[in-house]
């Protein structure tokens, strides 16, 4: 997925930091630090709002521009990290930087919940909600209220999700029930380790509706790269910053020595470890939230043994399954992609335990798939989030701004960057928000 050739800059022989004596630097209107989602987006906002003539240069230091979006072909089977869906809010964003992405929306109302090994209409939905024989009347419409009502305030800052679900809902159950739909789109495996706002704020975002994207998620990523070639974005791959110095000119240095001077730089979807090794600043680690990690199962059938059972969440245990291709074009004629995960709640289960534990959802919900398995790959511990929003930190409000302390000039976009957004939501608005802040320098 890397662009072309990349227009040769204009050297400027100046003394570096580190440098035995003069050499000469490459010259660039501005960089970005990173490929993936953050990357992109920052990369197209800044060509865009700066015009033409300018050079914007796009680092990677992989072999390949996408980050955690891209997407495995399997012999037409598409395979993403794990279970992925675009919201409104990151859509709109998207449109506004002339990217249009192909996908349908997943028939939630159609959803089954998972309980004590046994599958039970479910309630993700308001319909099935009021039918479900999973809750008590009472229940269904303390959950019901909860779920349509979830947005976040500013008094929730400081306060844990699972606080919210205890102040707010009668029972335990009714509690266990409401956070079983509130983790499927949040990735989180216990209540108690996110900001009530940030899960609040991310549910009010789902029921917006949410898209499965045709080809997966490289149909961003190619998106964006076309979008980024047609303003002249310079994307350059196997290009491993060492170092980002901030200041008049910031300063980006590569891994093979080489130096790039910019009017602004943006450090886009590194982790806040990653970003503070980068900016010697490992103060950003310390004051985000822990990372969120996920294990995936993602399977490829020649068929779709149950299609009623498309899309099932757990309620007494954090687990998930969707065939995303009964929504979206991800794999061959009459085949299947399956995306199962089991969202970490801190129980400390082991890779094979974990995976046992998928494999015997996939025997519940689509009893015979092992004759018609393609493909099987596990990943037992993905990023999901590079830092969760915790309350003790605050929770959305705590996160770090788009202006990196102490290096003007430089600028950050992640998951973990900006009052507003989980996840892609995150990236994409943080990342816009930085290249906005960026393009003030010119």
């Amino acid at each position: 997925m890397s662009a072309g050739p990349v227009r040769a800059g204009s050297p400027l022989a100046t003394p570096r930091r580190g440098s035995s004596g003069p050499r000469s630097d490459e010259r660039a209107d501005a960089v970005v630090v990173g490929a993936g989602l953050a990357g992109l987006t920052a990369a197209v906002r800044l060509a865009g709002a700066v015009g033409p003539g300018r050079k914007v240069l796009l680092l990677e230091a992989g072999s390949e521009a996408g980050g955690r979006a891209r997407t495995t072909d399997h012999g037409g089977y598409l395979l993403g990290l794990g279970p992925r869906a675009l919201y409104r809010t990151t859509e709109r964003q998207l449109r506004a930087l002339g990217v249009r992405v192909p996908g349908h929306e997943p028939d939630v109302a159609g959803a089954l919940a998972l309980r004590d090994g046994a599958l039970h209409p479910g309630y993700a939905a308001a319909l099935p909600l009021l039918r479900t024989g999973l809750l008590s009347a009472r229940e269904r419409v303390s959950v019901g209220r909860l779920l349509a009502l979830s947005r976040p305030r500013a008094r929730m800052a400081g306060t844990d999700a699972a606080q919210w679900l205890g102040d707010r809902l009668p029972t335990e159950r009714a509690r266990q029930a409401a956070f079983a739909v509130l983790r499927m789109s949040a990735y989180v495996g216990r209540s108690d380790m996110i900001g009530a706002d940030a899960l609040a704020g991310h549910f009010a975002e789902v029921r917006k509706g949410v898209r499965y994207v045709d080809g997966g998620w490289r149909s961003v990523v190619d998106a964006l790269l076309g979008r980024a070639a047609a303003l002249g974005v310079v994307v350059r791959t196997g290009a491993r910053a060492a170092s980002v110095e901030g200041g008049s000119t910031p300063y980006v240095r590569l891994a093979d020595g080489r130096g790039i001077r910019a009017r602004a730089v943006v450090v886009a979807g590194l982790s806040p470890r990653a970003a503070g090794a980068l900016l010697e600043r490992p103060g950003l680690a310390g004051s985000a939230g822990h990372p969120l990690h996920t294990a995936c199962l993602d399977v490829a059938l020649s068929r779709l043994p149950d299609p009623r059972r498309a899309l099932v969440f757990g309620v007494d245990e954090p687990l998930y399954l969707s065939a995303f291709s009964t929504t979206a074009r991800l794999a061959p004629p009459g085949g299947a992609v399956l995306h199962l995960a089991r969202y970490d709640d801190g129980t400390g289960l082991g890779a094979e335990q974990v995976r046992a534990r998928l494999h015997a959802m996939l025997d519940t919900c689509q009893p015979g798939w092992r004759e018609v398995l393609v493909h099987e790959r596990f990943l037992p511990r993905i990023t999901t989030m590079s830092a969760l929003p915790e309350a003790r930190l605050g929770g959305l409000t705590g996160r770090p701004g788009p202006r990196a302390p102490g290096h003007p000039g430089v600028f950050l976009a992640g998951d973990w960057v900006g009052p507003h957004g989980l996840l892609a939501d995150a990236v994409v608005l943080s990342a816009v928000r930085a290249a906005e802040e960026a393009a003030v320098r010119f």
